[in-house]
């Protein structure tokens, strides 16, 4: 069975009651209290330093440095955005609609990408990908389908 962590800290202070009845002159009463002592320090520091990182991980997740509204993201990650989300995300890259391109965000938490074909006129043609023999040529397939590419005219 995997190991758990316990869900609250192990409190140390009955043990500290039990070693108030030996003899403070032993060795081991000694080396038992000098263990005691570092585990309840190595337990606060670890309360104190689990808080810090509580705090961080919520002033990153409450907003960036540019104000935006607040992200909550991974701040390694590489994000595409619809707005230039640098402020707040370093690693984002803005999408742009290049030439015959629109995006159409009507529907909520969606984008749709409307391409356009340009002109009407066609300025090239289809044809089946050879091998370029012209005696006996062959037509190279991929995945059971015949590649076609576009020539232009």
């Amino acid at each position: 069975m995997a190991f758990k962590p316990p869900k609250k800290p192990v409190q140390f202070a009955h043990l500290k009651q039990t070693l108030s009845t030996a003899d403070p002159d032993n060795a081991l009463y000694q080396t038992v209290q000098a263990i005691i002592e570092k585990l309840t320090q190595f337990q606060n520091q670890e309360t104190e330093e689990k808080t810090k990182l509580k705090d961080a991980i919520s002033s990153i997740s409450g907003g960036g440095s540019g104000g935006g509204t607040p992200i909550g993201g991974n701040l390694t990650a590489t994000y595409i955005t619809k707005a230039n989300e640098t402020a707040d995300l370093s690693n984002s890259i803005q999408l742009l609609a290049g030439t015959n391109i629109t995006f159409d965000d009507t529907v909520a938490n969606q984008r749709t990408i409307n391409s356009f074909g340009g002109s009407s006129v066609s300025n090239y043609y289809d044809s089946p990908l050879t091998d370029g023999d012209l005696i006996e040529t062959e037509l190279i397939f991929a995945a059971g389908e015949c590649i076609i590419v576009q020539v232009p005219t």
